[in-house]
This record gives structure tokens, sequence and C-alpha cells, in this order.
């Protein structure tokens, strides 16, 4: 250890030959400087209110929710999302697709989170709902706090007083990537073929869409009169006419097509093993007295449903929203009974005025 006087009369000596004191830090005999860790909270994120909402609002829409991907860069302190993979369920939005972004949004060294959404209307002006909270790491993430919206409504941009509005907790969830597997059932009970094994693979590319394939195992899907629906494999497109295969929050859309020209869409949310959504705050258990808690925050488990337009079986799967029990497992599972349908709120798709 070099005592104090003896390192300044190094120092000293150093000074004289013409050399810098840094050259002893690149020699790591410098006195080392504390860096500052921002969190890591880029991803996919379930922002839910849990206290405040509006009669009007619960009794339309359900709670306020949303879903997006927020965008952070490496050692940043600010904030953005992909506003083309946000989607929400606040009943003023009456927008159809890709006006909620996230700005003026930040996270510091401490945890302490600000996340602005604003939506803007066509010839309106635009309102927000402004969440703030504290970052908890663990399993699952969360952050919790409470929230602002426009003290407007759906037409004003002022955010009022310093009084909140409520509590929320957001949820986060990784990037999608492995092998699931499940089973298809068919589009209207009874007369199709059920619990026909099928499996996909995703990968998060770095815009944070999503390709992959699904296989059909077995037999494969076939309709009511015996065709087979889906050729495989189906290869996911980043990019089609149909959509963006792209995660949002608690869930996912996926478009593809066949080995015969066949397009598929799948859309799918994290749940729980009771059927509730895997992002606290939302959920809705399917059987009662259930808490609906055990498996929030993972990407264990997705309960979907799917389309198909073109070939012998177009439009099958529509409707009566068939169930696509996914688990990053080996074994297949069969669908739950109690989920939700192409027209419950809680689907991701359906639920949103984004789409």
């Amino acid at each position: 250890m070099i005592k104090f006087y003896r390192l300044s009369s190094l120092t000293l000596i150093l000074k004289r030959t013409g050399l810098a004191l840094a050259c002893l830090a690149s020699a790591g005999i410098g006195i080392a400087s504390a860096t500052v860790q921002v969190p890591v909270v880029q991803g996919r994120w379930e922002f839910v209110v849990t206290t405040g909402d509006l009669t009007s609002q619960t009794d339309t829409m359900g709670q306020s929710i949303f879903s997006t991907y927020l965008l952070q860069t490496p050692g940043s302190t600010a904030l953005t999302n992909i506003s083309q993979f946000t989607t929400d369920t606040v009943a003023c939005d009456t927008q159809s697709y890709n006006n909620v972004t996230v700005a003026d949004s930040s996270i510091d060294d401490q945890g302490n989170v600000v996340v602005d959404f604003t939506v803007t209307l066509s010839g309106q002006t635009p309102f927000h709902y402004v969440f703030t909270g504290v970052l908890a790491q663990g399993s699952p993430k969360v952050i919790t706090g409470t929230y602002k919206r426009s003290a407007g409504g759906c037409t004003e941009g002022s955010l009022g007083t310093a009084n909140t509005d409520g509590n929320f907790t957001a949820t986060w969830f990784d990037d999608l990537l492995g092998t699931w597997t499940g089973a298809f059932d068919a589009d209207v009970a009874g007369t199709g073929p059920t619990a026909v094994a099928a499996s996909f693979t995703l990968t998060t590319n770095t815009d944070k869409t999503l390709s992959g394939s699904i296989s059909i195992i077995g037999s494969g899907l076939v309709d009511s009169h015996g065709t087979s629906c889906i050729a495989n494999p189906v290869t996911l497109q980043p990019n089609m006419a149909e959509g963006i295969s792209q995660p949002s929050g608690v869930g996912f859309e996926l478009f593809g097509i066949d080995a015969n020209g066949a397009h598929l869409w799948i859309n799918g949310m994290a749940t729980n093993p009771d059927g509730s959504i895997a992002a606290v705050g939302e959920d809705n258990p399917s059987a009662p007295g259930t808490t609906g808690t055990s498996n929030d925050g993972t990407n264990n488990a997705y309960t979907a449903f799917y389309g198909i337009t073109g070939g012998p079986c177009d439009g099958f799967g529509g409707g009566d929203a068939p169930f696509l029990l996914v688990t990053k497992s080996k074994k297949a599972s069969k669908r739950q009974d109690g989920q939700r349908g192409q027209h419950g709120r809680n689907n991701s798709l359906s639920r949103s005025s984004e789409r």
C-alpha cells in the first residue's frame, strides 16, 4: 500500500518528468471513480390501472390498460416506446391504430420511473396518462405507484391539479425466444378436431418484431369435411398485409404463411394456470376463489386464438375463437375451459381500440 506522503512525492517526481497522474490510473494505481448504474427496463410492459377508473371507463372497456414495448438506450435514463406495438383499453381512445407515444419519460439510478403515454386523436388535443412509480426488481419485475390522467378527459391535454387519480401496477415480460407446444381446437365445438398437437418457435428480431415457424404435429388440423387447413410449415413473417408479428405488453400477435399459401394469424396472451392474465393487477380468474397470481410475469404459458385466410379453409378459426394453449415445455397442453374468447375485453387484439 502506498502511503499518502509517498504518493505525493511520486506525483511531484512525475510532474517534474512531464508525466501526468493519469498514467497511474492507466496502470491500475489510480483511485477508481464510482459509476452510477441505471436499471434496465427495456422490454414488454403491461400498465394496469388498479384504482381510480371512472364508471364510464369500467362499464365500456374495463380497466384502463396500456400494453407497450419500452425502449431504453443502454445506460440512458430516457424512455420511449414502439408506438406501432402499443395498445390500450382507454375508452377515450377512439382512433384505430398507432397513436400512443411515450415521451418525456425516464428512470433514474434509484429506480424512480415516470412514463407519459400521450394519446393523439385526429382533430383534438392529445390527452395523457402519466404513471409515476418505483421499480422493484424481482420475479415478477414490476413498477408500482400512482397515475394522473388529463383533467379535461378525452379532449384536454392538461393534467390539472397535483392530485393523483389512482394507483397502478406495471409488469415486465422478457423477449419471446424459444419453442412452445400446445394444441389447436376446431373453429366450432363438435364439428372438428380438438387438441391437435402443435408447436411454434419464436425469435425476437433486433427491431423487436417476431419471426419463426409453426408446425402441426400428427394428422394435422382439418375441418369438419376432412380438409387439411394448415400445410406444414407455417413461416412467420415480421410484416404482412394483415399485420406485424410483434409483442406488446402481456401478449403477442403472429402472422404467417403456410406451405400452400394460406395466411394464418394467432393472437395470444400470457396466462396463469387458472386462465387469468399473467400481469399483476389484471387478474380475472375463471374459477371462483382463485387469486390468479401464481404465475404473474412469466412467459411460460399462453392462451391464444387463430384465424386462416385463403386456401381450403378460408375463415377457419373465426367467430367462436378456438384456443391454442401453449406452454414452454415438451408436453403439449390441451385448452382449459373458461378462457376468454375473441370478443372478451382481456384479449390483447380485440380489447384495444388500437386495432
